[in-house]
């Protein structure tokens, strides 16, 4: 049996650990077909955290949800899209952004775009997807990465989704929420390796 809200095995839920905080910018977060269900996707925690400062989609290459569409032009000029600066997107003219973002005049949080899924999943959302090419996006330098991995030792280059954003969040100043994120992914991924191994031992 698993638990209907983290979707963990009952007796690895850690919906004990979830204390939902105010962001200080919004998000969302564009899930790959192929992740939405899995109970060790990590996307779902920002959800968790700051309920009120996220909204979710499936992701269509070709036709973006209505309340989407809607979302992204109430939000034009104030939405950032959290992705490399490639090669391929040079080529294709998109615009990167710096540091600091440009503040809104209505005082309303900036909107971070979060691709769920794999490295070559999100790689796909990010070039095919006609719909996002107008958005600006950001890329977090080696630096702050670097930065990011000394103080938060166990980690290697292989960020999952939800500890790009506590990245992010530490890039933007807001190492507080940086943390309280990242803790929870700790705490999120020990109960995943305990479902593993209990279910391993069950076999």
């Amino acid at each position: 049996m698993r638990c209907p809200s983290c979707m963990m095995a009952e007796f690895a839920c850690f919906c004990a650990y979830r204390e939902p905080r105010q962001a200080a910018v919004d998000f969302i977060l564009l899930f790959h077909r192929d992740e939405i269900y899995k109970p060790t996707n990590s996307g779902r925690l920002i959800a968790d955290l700051y309920p009120e400062n996220t909204h979710a989609f499936l992701w269509d290459r070709t036709q973006p949800d209505e309340e989407l569409s809607k979302l992204l032009e109430a939000k034009k000029g104030q939405c950032t899209l959290l992705f490399p600066n490639t090669a391929t997107a040079q080529q294709q003219g998109r615009t990167t952004r710096t540091l600091p973002l440009p503040i809104s005049e209505n005082q309303h949080n900036h909107t971070f775009i979060i691709l769920d899924g794999t490295w070559k999943q999100a790689s796909k959302m990010f070039h095919q997807s006609e719909w996002l090419k107008d958005i600006p996006h950001f890329e977090i330098n080696s630096q702050a990465q670097r930065s990011f991995l000394v103080r938060h030792s166990g980690h290697d280059m292989q960020f999952a989704t939800a500890e790009v954003v506590a990245l992010l969040l530490d890039s933007l100043g807001h190492e507080k929420q940086s943390k309280h994120l990242l803790h929870y992914y700790q705490r999120f991924n020990q109960h995943c390796l305990a479902s593993r191994k209990r279910g391993n031992t069950d076999a």
